[in-house]
């Protein structure tokens, strides 16, 4: 089976891991439980962190005059600048990530739809945004996967997440090694999933890379995070992986795939295959049946490749959610 880089993951604290939030629990997630055995985590809570303490009362995000402020109503406490200080000292010593999973609705930490007022007390909502910590975070690292806890509850949410997650992970041990080659290595075996995402972003990806010299390293200006090169791949990676592909894009895809295969199976095959695809694009079956049927065959006629279908195995397979949740459950059991 393919081999999967260990990934990097900046999580909230509270996530499964430590009694840091403002009453004091800790939050269940079910994506962070299911990563703790094949990913690094690093660990943050910004509001602990700058000694607001546990339990807490709660802050919020006030603005006034055009001015962002971070404060705590009960206690009237202005805690901005202990909270610029520590995200600017904490990126500034944040090395290797791949990606983040943040607790949603937190003022600081939260990424999506934090309520902004327009005073510390009694007063309305006036807009929504981003929390303080987390907005620091986005802009220096926009377009990595960054994600809630909450929003991972959803499959599809859940699988595109993973599959950046896992594409920038690979990216890193491939970029660690300075060599453009591996670059080309890294674009080629990526091939099916980057051209379901974005074909004509790809393409710039392969033509970026064609005009490379391969014998050069990507340190040799100085140091790779200053390569123009990698940092004009990345850019790209970056716009790509920014949605996920279409039921079509995914079905031209597999029919890629199968195209390999062709001429080394039945009529029969063909047809079959060509129902599938059919029941596809109908909805009558889920990307998983197109998906596990296009396995069997890279299985059966490209098994020493298997590194090179990461549209296939986008991440480890103990990340798959189950199926069917309610398949054991006994429906006929009358209760007598």
């Amino acid at each position: 089976m393919r081999k999967f880089a260990r990934p990097i993951v900046l999580v909230s604290r509270c996530l499964e891991f430590d009694n840091v939030r403002y009453d004091g629990k800790v939050v269940p997630c079910r994506i962070v439980k299911d990563l703790i055995p094949v990913v690094d985590f690093l660990k943050v809570c910004p509001e602990y962190e700058i000694g607001l303490g546990v339990p807490r009362d709660p802050i919020r995000i006030v603005k006034q005059k055009g001015n962002y402020r971070l404060v705590q109503p009960k206690t009237g406490e202005d805690v901005t600048e202990k909270m610029e200080n520590f995200t600017k000292n904490f990126m500034e010593d944040l090395k290797d990530v791949d990606g983040f999973i943040f607790k949603s609705r937190s003022p600081t930490i939260g990424v999506r739809d934090i309520k902004v007022y327009s005073g510390a007390e009694a007063a309305p909502v006036i807009e929504k945004g981003m929390g303080f910590f987390a907005g620091k975070i986005f802009e220096k690292y926009y377009g990595y996967p960054i994600e809630e806890d909450d929003r991972l509850r959803n499959y599809h949410i859940r699988h595109h997440f993973l599959t950046q997650l896992y594409t920038f992970a690979d990216l890193r041990t491939h970029y660690s090694s300075g060599s453009i080659k591996e670059l080309q290595d890294f674009n080629e075996k990526n091939r099916y999933l980057f051209t379901c995402y974005e074909p004509t972003i790809y393409e710039q990806m392969c033509e970026l890379l064609e005009n490379s010299d391969t014998e050069s390293s990507l340190a040799d200006t100085g140091s790779q995070a200053e390569n123009e090169v990698f940092q004009n791949y990345l850019s790209l990676l970056k716009t790509l992986l920014r949605r996920p592909g279409d039921v079509d894009s995914r079905e031209h895809v597999a029919r890629q795939i199968f195209s390999n295969f062709r001429d080394q199976v039945s009529e029969n095959e063909i047809i079959f295959f060509e129902q599938l695809l059919e029941n596809f694009s109908l909805n009558r079956i889920g990307e998983d049946a197109l998906i596990e049927v296009l396995r069997l065959y890279v299985l059966r006629f490209d098994g020493d490749n298997i590194d090179n279908y990461t549209f296939l195995y986008p991440y480890p397979e103990v990340l798959r959610l189950s199926g069917d949740e309610k398949r054991d459950k006994d429906y006929w059991n009358t209760g007598k």
